[in-house]
């Protein structure tokens, strides 16, 4: 597998198909499916792009949880200016960042790493380039992380959250979202689209933009699908997460008894989209979880309490509600270990 890795051809190509680049929507097989016309499809799926509740397609690159195999979780206390802004948005590492108020720390960072020491690192680099600002008396960022592996993950699905978007349609069908009036037709395009149906990855577009035969990319096409690289070409909502509008949950979960039993129970709840096992004190699992108001969540977590007395312990939750969302890097961090993967090859 890491030869495919140390291909030019092959990181060329997922430059491209990552970023969205010869990924479409196929109008035609959505309007077969849906039984509309094809141009009230193309207007509609227009639509939902330009009121941005999902995003334009492209290819996830999954294979960025083996090279990057550190998650870091790290509450800091920032400097609120412009550069601090420019370097959370360019930053190659920080996969999500949100604006907190808990204890001393103002913001959330949710970070991939190659290991603790490029971690560290990373952080000594941040000071002594001067990334950020710092008051004169300060030598180094006040923060708090929690560190995981990928490899304890035992949920990561986006596409969770839509089967709670179904379910409140159903309950309230004047349903508005990002000033957007939904009907069953949106909902329709919006799961199938999160789901990848009527999305497709034109070979004969990435031929010429790579100057290469079109049986060439798509024996490419089918390697890296194969070798697990990369997934099926989707749309996602823009929060990764979350639709449009709810808030996101993540929450440090202390789990005394039947462990095995209340991790499966939440791996199935559509509510979460990551579940990963973790060794932070007394806490041994993280998710992050999604519900449209906050009062959901409430009796969504006494429901567990309730259900698994006694075998729940403590739990800590942040919440982070839309206007605290800073930035989202939905594949920056991916495309950023192509580009640098190209630009110093290995040997």
């Amino acid at each position: 597998m890491s030869q495919v890795l140390d291909d030019s051809l092959n990181l060329e190509l997922l430059q491209l198909i990552c970023s969205g680049e010869g990924v479409e929507i196929n109008i035609s097989e959505l309007s077969q499916r849906l039984k509309k016309h094809r141009n009230t499809i193309a207007s509609r799926v227009e639509t939902l792009f330009s009121k941005k509740i999902i995003e334009r397609p492209f290819h996830p690159f999954p294979k960025i949880f083996a090279e990057y195999p550190l998650l870091v979780f790290e509450k800091a206390n920032l400097p609120r200016n412009r550069k601090t802004n420019k370097w959370i948005e360019t930053d190659s590492h920080i996969w999500a960042a949100f604006f907190v108020k808990d204890e001393e720390y103002n913001s959330l960072l949710i970070e991939l790493h190659e290991d603790l020491h490029a971690y560290q690192e990373w952080g000594d680099r941040i000071i002594n380039e001067e990334l950020i600002s710092l008051p004169s008396d300060q030598e180094s960022i006040p923060s708090e992380a929690i560190y995981l592996s990928t490899k304890a993950i035992i949920k990561n699905d986006p596409v969770a959250a839509i089967e709670l978007l179904k379910a409140q349609f159903q309950n309230s069908p004047d349903l508005m979202i990002n000033d957007l009036a939904m009907d069953q037709l949106y909902l329709d395009l919006i799961e199938a689209l999160i789901l990848g149906k009527g999305v497709w990855t034109n070979p004969n577009l990435l031929s010429r933009k790579l100057d290469v035969h079109r049986v060439t990319v798509q024996r490419r096409l089918d390697l890296l699908l194969q070798e697990k690289i990369i997934s099926n070409p989707v749309s996602r909502f823009p929060r990764i997460w979350a639709p449009p509008g709810y808030f996101i949950v993540l929450s440090l979960i202390e789990l005394k008894k039947e462990k095995d039993h209340i991790s499966k129970i939440l791996v199935d709840d559509p509510h979460t989209s990551l579940v990963v096992k973790a060794g932070a004190g007394k806490y041994n699992l993280l998710t992050i979880s999604c519900f449209s108001r906050l009062r959901d969540h409430l009796t969504w977590e006494e429901q567990y309490d309730q259900r698994f007395s006694g075998s729940v312990g403590a739990v800590k939750n942040l919440y982070l509600s839309p206007s605290m969302t800073f930035s989202i890097h939905q594949q920056y961090v991916p495309l950023e270990y192509l580009r640098k993967r190209l630009e110093t090859p290995r040997r």
